[in-house]
């Protein structure tokens, strides 16, 4: 079995706080709060239109805004994900006010598209495109993937109430078969690279984190028309992403490769994206592969602590860690409890998410309900990164909203870690670790991981 230099416990401890003794139940009204990403917007006229961009840092203690230097000023990224939030918020609760919002960050997603199919990302300040920096050129990367999931979202919801518009939104979003089809040009061929056999054909031949996430627009399109075109490459990407996931040989089996030789908690969505496409695919494979991330990898990040990065050659990282990466394995599980109606994927969402509230490793919440500011991450297990830019905000927005609107998950949002517990057999080796976590009310949920199961359990106790 691979290893890595991964010291139980002693890497991470999750510190328990003191916190509000409020015993008000979360909820949407006094959770999700856009006054942050609403100050971080600004509309400007682009190409002859107005358009929404979202600035892209906001530092402590001013949160003024704060350009990238050689970047820009704004980017498809996290206007595109802004786009994705608000769009998913105005599903879920109605709020039409958004609506003109995300109209204008949807125009200027188009506007960075090439008539290929391919992204530029970033904008200058005098409005011009920056069209030769590294994250920004024209090409088929992440922020494409980002894109082409607000568009095809942006299409959903656009096509029961403003017809014209939708269309735009469709046109857009099929140019997308055009760079599918030129990656597509590789399957089913594979390379193998230290003794791991990756697959070729996925977003930058192995961006199995970027495949999910264009993966998790696709599903928007297919879920309200049918496109044979679309299905075939959504199949032949999903198996692409079956082939990142660590075999039973390595340590952390059953996580999916983000890239070559590396694992990497921001952008991974391959579980939100195979278990989102399951009642369209009707494939197990793909569902099985998700959950068996779920009950063999993300249990157990849980229960021995968070980490930011596994290299296959040099082992663990774990400081820093951001929102995004929360969001990624919260709603994952989150959709993994809508297909098997498992309460314990909902429970373990919960507890998740509960890291942007306190229950992490520097015991400091990162998020604020009462600013809608997200902090830009843990340094390490004592200090935190206070700036807020648009990527922490508009992710911890994201996974509040899916997390408020699940009456099981919700209930976990304020619990923290207060004691862990391993067990060893007779030769010394770990077979059970237990982790404990509680709220202010006294209410514990216990979270156990088999080793050699590779299977996690939840006991409550009330």
């Amino acid at each position: 079995m691979k290893t890595f230099p991964h010291i139980l416990f002693s890497l991470v401890i999750f510190v328990t706080m003191s916190c509000n003794d409020s015993t008000e139940e979360i909820n949407k009204h006094k959770l999700i709060n856009f006054s942050h990403l609403e100050h971080l917007t600004e509309t400007i006229t682009f190409n002859g239109q107005l358009v929404d961009i979202i600035h892209i840092y906001a530092d402590y203690p001013s949160y003024d805004w704060v350009d990238a230097s050689s970047e820009g000023i704004a980017c498809v990224d996290d206007v595109a994900r802004a786009a994705v939030v608000y769009l998913r918020y105005f599903e879920l609760y109605g709020d039409s006010k958004v609506i003109v919002r995300v109209k204008q960050l949807l125009q200027f997603v188009m506007a960075l598209q090439a008539e290929d199919g391919e992204f530029y990302n970033f904008i200058f300040y005098d409005g011009s495109i920056n069209k030769n920096g590294r994250t920004s050129e024209k090409s088929f990367d992440f922020w494409s993937a980002r894109g082409y999931w607000a568009l095809a979202k942006g299409y959903k919801i656009f096509n029961k109430i403003d017809k014209e518009f939708a269309d735009g939104l469709k046109t857009a979003f099929l140019k997308c078969k055009n760079p599918i089809r030129k990656i597509l040009i590789n399957y089913p061929e594979t390379t193998e690279i230290n003794g791991f056999t990756y697959p070729v054909w996925l977003v930058n031949r192995f961006g199995a984190d970027a495949t999910s996430e264009l993966l998790l627009g696709i599903v928007e399109y297919l879920s309200i028309e049918a496109d044979n075109e679309l299905l075939s490459a959504t199949k032949k990407l999903s198996e692409g992403i079956l082939k990142m996931q660590l075999p039973e040989t390595y340590q952390y089996a059953g996580a999916f490769l983000s890239w070559k030789d590396v694992w990497h908690g921001w952008g991974n969505s391959q579980t939100q994206a195979l278990t989102s496409l399951y009642p369209i695919l009707k494939d197990k494979r793909f569902f099985q592969a998700a959950q068996l991330e779920a009950d063999a990898f993300f249990s157990r990040l849980m229960v021995e602590g968070r980490i930011k990065q596994i290299n296959l050659e040099n082992g663990v990282e774990i400081f820093p860690q951001i929102a995004y990466e929360m969001r990624c394995q919260a709603l994952g599980l989150l959709e993994l409890y809508k297909i098997t109606g498992e309460k314990k994927y909902a429970q373990l969402a919960g507890i998740t998410a509960s890291w942007l509230t306190g229950n992490n490793a520097a015991g400091i919440p990162i998020y604020d309900p009462e600013t809608g500011r997200c902090f830009d991450g843990i340094n390490d297990s004592t200090s935190v990164n206070k700036n807020s830019g648009a990527e922490s905000t508009i992710e911890a927005l994201y996974t509040l909203i899916e997390i408020s609107n699940n009456p099981i998950a919700k209930k976990y949002l304020r619990f923290k870690s207060i004691k862990s517990q391993i067990t060893k057999n007779k030769t010394g080796k770990a077979v059970k670790i237990s982790r404990t976590f509680e709220n202010t009310r006294g209410n514990q949920l216990i979270l156990n991981y088999n080793f050699h199961l590779q299977q996690f359990d939840i006991v409550e106790i009330n």
